[in-house]
């Protein structure tokens, strides 16, 4: 039989690298539909070693990927270990995305780093993992990640909008769940700020302050991803290839 009722621990690293994120949350299906409360979270901001490692591991080599892979499972599941420890009671799994590294759906590949494997051995808990590549292997983006979420848990909203390191949107069309990537939003945001020697934007301080540069919205706007038609999605090798060298 079905169960109905399922406490998670979930774990996520956002592409804009500003740390760890816990949330325990209980789940319960009823005849209405799913319906969820949230019991604890936690945010856990990177160490300056852990940034500059997730930061330039796309350029590392094979054998450096896989060993991180493992340390970094490991480290969630130690966080993930401290943070049960202070919330007592039987979890049925932990739910981790894993931290980006390279999202190219066009060429028929995504990889989260962050063992599965490790971090069940290392938080004592089962695991689900690796969310993302039975979608791509089937044809699609494999992002965003949530439009189930959406549809399961927000359905009394017409669209849902998340605002990550990319915005993306979803929304119910002729019966399915739609879904896609709009654009880059804290990938972009975070590194403006650091040239100007802070973390992030805090309450969209700096953006409040500033001008729109009419040249620039327009060259960004004439990006061909803004012309192609969904499903699509971006990764940072986007940003880094097309973004980037506009700014």
């Amino acid at each position: 039989m079905e169960k109905g009722q399922y406490r998670v621990l979930g774990l996520m690293s956002g592409t804009s690298l500003d740390g760890l994120d816990l949330a325990l949350c209980w789940f319960n299906k009823t005849n209405q539909g799913w319906q969820y409360r949230m019991e604890a979270t936690q945010h856990l901001p990177y160490s300056a070693h852990w940034v500059q490692l997730l930061s330039e591991l796309p350029n590392a080599s094979g054998p450096e990927i896989q060993r991180l892979n493992a340390a970094y499972g490991r480290f969630l599941g130690q966080h993930s270990k401290t943070f049960l420890s202070k919330h007592p009671g039987k979890v049925d799994f932990l739910a981790s995305h894993g931290h980006t590294i390279f999202h190219r759906p066009d060429l028929d590949f995504t990889y989260q780093l962050g063992s599965g494997a490790h971090l069940s051995i290392s938080s004592g808990f089962p695991v689900v993992s690796d969310f993302r590549t039975a979608d791509v292997a089937l044809g699609g983006q494999g992002a965003p990640l949530v439009p189930i979420g959406d549809r399961l848990l927000f359905s009394d909203y017409a669209q849902c909008l998340n605002l990550g390191g990319f915005a993306n949107v979803s929304f119910e069309q002729k019966g399915n769940r739609a879904a896609y990537d709009i654009g880059p939003a804290n990938l972009v945001l975070n590194h403006c700020a650091q040239l100007v020697g802070k973390a992030y934007d805090k309450d969209g301080q700096l953006a409040q302050s500033g001008v729109v540069i009419p040249k620039l919205l327009a060259t960004l706007n004439a990006l061909d991803y803004y012309q192609q038609p969904p499903p699509k999605s971006l990764g940072r090798e986007w940003i880094d290839l097309e973004v980037f060298p506009i700014l």
